[in-house]
């Protein structure tokens, strides 16, 4: 008879960020997760692995949405309060291999150092195309000439442009662009760029939810039906919310409260490969602390 090996598991724990969805899994070590380069998984950014069982429900408060595109078999899974994508299923695969999680919204995981293996999501199905922007192009005063962007939310109901002095291509663009590990922009897997708000133009707002957090000083912008974030934008406090805000968050909030962050993954055929876009501790920086539900 065969000696048998006993493999070792660990468990894991993953949330949305609003805490409406949590789960738990115990299987052996993940040392590696699929990037899939998809047209939505470029978008979110997101890290999958297909843990080959089916995560336990620690808490579903029913806020989930089903987001269904191309041929319909892999559908995701986004809270619709966060914004932030938990599970796809793979409809072609029987239980419990039509399960894959985003490695984004495991608790405590450095997947930053993690082993990432590229998938060619891109080369199935129909190629996907972007709903066009057709709204009006900002046009900034404190600079001139420059060049536009334009892009769009997966499912197109929101599109946005985007005009910058120089080239993003260009090592001459010397203006911020950063990802973040703080609590939510690690699930979101967002690249940001700090443009003035006469910069950019959004079409579609009405397809928008905000989410707030933290010292709710500012608000961030995703689609209601993709759950692609878009941008950043303060919060419509009262003057006694304002008022009540720490005075170095009041005083940051009001020294940026022109610019408008903007998430980069929703470019449509840009490189994010072609510029430099460090990760900026936003977990230390963040308060009041995060708690992972």
């Amino acid at each position: 008879m065969a000696d048998t090996v006993d493999v070792l598991t660990q468990k894991y724990r993953g949330s949305c960020h609003c805490g409406a969805f949590v789960f738990e899994l115990e299987i052996p070590e993940i040392k590696s997760a699929n990037t899939c380069n998809c047209s939505i998984c470029v978008k979110r950014n997101n890290g999958w692995v297909m843990p080959g069982v089916q995560p336990t429900i620690i808490k579903d408060e029913g806020t989930m949405v089903v987001y269904s595109f191309g041929s319909g078999k892999m559908p995701q899974r986004f809270c619709g309060k966060c914004g932030v994508a938990v599970l796809c299923n793979a409809d072609s695969y029987p239980p419990p291999m039509n399960i894959a999680i985003n490695v984004r919204t495991l608790q405590n995981f450095d997947f930053y150092n993690l082993e990432s293996k590229v998938y060619d999501g891109a080369s199935f199905g129909v190629k996907y195309e972007p709903t066009p922007y057709t709204g009006p192009e900002p046009e900034p005063s404190h600079f001139e000439g420059g060049k536009t962007y334009h892009g769009s939310c997966h499912c197109g109901a929101v599109t946005a442009a985007l005009k910058v002095p120089t080239s993003l291509e260009d090592k001459s663009y010397k203006e911020p662009i950063m990802a973040c590990n703080c609590s939510l922009c690690r699930r979101i897997g967002a690249t940001w760029i700090y443009p003035a708000n006469t910069q950019l133009s959004i079409q579609g707002s009405v397809n928008l939810s905000s989410y707030v957090f933290g010292y709710q000083a500012w608000r961030r912008w995703f689609c209601k039906t993709c759950g692609v974030y878009i941008y950043t934008d303060p919060n419509d406090l009262t003057e006694e919310g304002i008022a009540s805000l720490p005075e170095n968050i009041r005083t940051f909030r009001e020294k940026m409260g022109h610019v408008r962050p903007f998430n980069l993954q929703v470019l449509d055929g840009f490189d994010l490969k072609s510029i430099e876009a460090p990760v900026n501790d936003g977990w230390t920086k963040q308060k009041p602390e995060y708690i992972n539900p």
